[in-house]
């Protein structure tokens, strides 16, 4: 994966709905501007918080809950690619596990995660216009 410079941004006009099982996601609208890409897609990076997590537990409503994420865009170059959203692994406080745990939770911050199937993303790339410079 390579840094883009300047890369383009895509507009997303409308908040992006997408559930599986017990969790809702809200991909927020706003712009995404392209960040990274590697040989199969473009990495489009959004603003603070432009994904939010609602999670209902079936068994205990009353547990119910709301996180928010830095997220981004995984934007095929191929137009029969799957267009997908993700969220950005956030730095944890440092905890004494021990130095293995230490060691892999660093590894995973800023790291990218996919939290549903593609079979529940469907329709975000005809969603994402490119913004005119």
């Amino acid at each position: 994966m390579t840094v883009v410079e300047q890369g383009a941004s895509y507009v997303l006009a409308q908040d992006f709905v997408a559930s599986e099982k017990a969790a809702t996601f809200t991909l927020k609208a706003g712009t995404y501007v392209t960040a990274f890409e590697d040989s199969k897609a473009l990495y489009l990076l959004g603003g603070a918080n432009c994904l939010e997590m609602h999670v209902v537990p079936p068994k205990q409503p009353e547990y119910a809950y709301t996180k928010p994420f830095n997220c981004g865009i995984y934007y095929p170059k191929a137009e029969e690619g799957q267009t997908l959203f993700f969220y950005i692994r956030e730095a944890l406080p440092r905890s004494e596990f021990g130095l293995i745990v230490n060691a892999i939770i660093k590894a995973g911050e800023g790291g990218f995660n996919y939290p549903i199937s593609k079979k529940h993303v469907i329709g975000l790339r005809s969603r994402l216009l490119e913004a005119q410079p």
